[in-house]
């Protein structure tokens, strides 16, 4: 049984989105758990897990509206408050329509090469000298 908290359950200071804003998870939250949370209440497309300060908050897009409307409704009026492994989730809807990138950091492709180059020959190496080791892209930042 999860303690009583002070702390609201729910916050209507957005208007509706089909994607809800999830707080208080445990820090070791999934995806999956995260689908299985809103799965009753229709299709999940979309979840972006461990984000904020204390990576206890986490993004879920429904593939319609209502759905996510249906699930704000029905843990407004439960006497049983949204959990997951216990501990209780406070929803509300998010400031967005759609989550944009599921990806994190690390898992975003970025090739970037950084160069410093130093001694007396720093002068013979130039941005084109550079670009023929078969570098796609090159930004150059003067000192």
């Amino acid at each position: 049984m999860s303690s009583v908290s002070s702390q609201p359950q729910f916050r209507y200071t957005q208007p509706p989105s089909k994607v809800l804003h999830l707080r208080n998870l445990p820090w070791e939250c999934t995806e999956e758990e995260l689908i299985e949370l809103g799965k009753p209440f229709g299709t999940v497309v979309n979840t972006k897990c461990n984000v904020g300060a204390n990576r206890n908050q986490a993004f879920i897009e429904f593939e319609d509206l209502n759905q996510a409307i249906q699930m704000i409704s029905y843990y407004a009026s439960s006497s049983e408050p949204a959990q997951v492994r216990g501990k209780t989730v406070y929803l509300q809807y998010s400031n967005r329509q759609e989550i944009v990138n599921n990806k994190t950091t690390a898992d975003v492709v970025g090739n970037v090469l950084l160069v410093t180059v130093e001694g007396e020959d720093a002068r013979m190496v130039s941005i084109d000298v550079l670009h023929l080791g078969h570098v796609k892209a090159i930004s150059s930042v003067a000192a």
